[in-house]
């Protein structure tokens, strides 16, 4: 006699074969709990159109939790991997490994792209669509964790994100220095740019740093780091992410 749980697996399969095949040629595995994938891969903009006004089942709290999930994981790699680097290194490497142009890049190399939900108007614009496919993917990430656990997530990341797209020794060589990259577009746009230590005083005395990156008086973005250097970095980079800056 087969269980409930067995019993409810085989019902979902049968009722969705076609999605069920899809998953498996894109994973290497038949998931569990398949309603996590549908919504890992429903863009918010076709959510409202197929669930009413019950837009929480598009794919943005699964970015949330898959984004924490892969910056753990990487980070685990990377501490292994260069066991004698500082955190200030570690942490470069986490952010290029993690960025969105680099998410997006592995998304598109995957295939994730063929399989997203999205409102048709956005496949006119490339950009836009290389945003929401590594935005899938880091929901994917958070669908496979809840649905498989950590071990299993941490194996899949191996073996279908670091080992086939990720060259940590070839990565580590280049640069992206984002205050530049802000700097520059700060210029352009005819903006005033600038940074801000946003801690107190005596919290310098664990020597970290909080910097806030202020255009035009207004806080954008912040970051946290043992240096200066490093915290404007972290800044800037989720600047140029917030503003599409490439």
């Amino acid at each position: 006699m087969i269980g409930g749980i067995q019993k409810n697996y085989f019902t979902q399969f049968f009722k969705n074969q076609q999605f069920f095949k899809k998953l498996y040629r894109l994973l290497g595995y038949c998931p569990k709990k398949i309603e996590l994938y549908q919504q890992a891969l429903l863009h918010n903009s076709s959510s409202r159109k197929l669930h009413g006004i019950d837009v929480k089942n598009n794919n943005e709290r699964l970015e949330y939790l898959g984004d924490a999930v892969l910056d753990l994981i990487i980070a685990e790699f990377l501490f292994k991997k260069f066991p004698f680097q500082g955190e200030g290194f570690l942490t470069e490497m986490r952010s290029k490994s993690v960025s969105r142009k680099m998410l997006a890049e592995i998304a598109f190399n995957m295939g994730l792209h063929e399989h997203i939900v999205f409102d048709m108007s956005i496949s006119k614009k490339p950009d836009a669509l290389r945003g929401i496919a590594g935005n899938a993917l880091e929901a994917l990430i958070g669908a496979i964790y809840l649905d498989k656990g950590h071990k299993f997530t941490k194996r899949f990341i191996q073996r279908k994100i670091v080992a086939p797209h990720l060259d940590f020794d070839k990565l580590k060589d280049i640069t992206v220095n984002f205050k530049s990259l802000l700097n520059q577009y700060a210029q352009k746009e005819k903006k005033k740019l600038y940074f801000k230590v946003l801690n107190a005083e005596e919290e310098k005395k664990i020597k970290m740093y909080i910097i806030g990156v202020i255009i035009d008086g207004v806080e954008i973005t912040k970051a946290r780091g043992k240096s200066k250097k490093v915290a404007e970095q972290l800044a800037s980079e989720k600047a140029c992410e917030m503003l599409n800056i490439k």
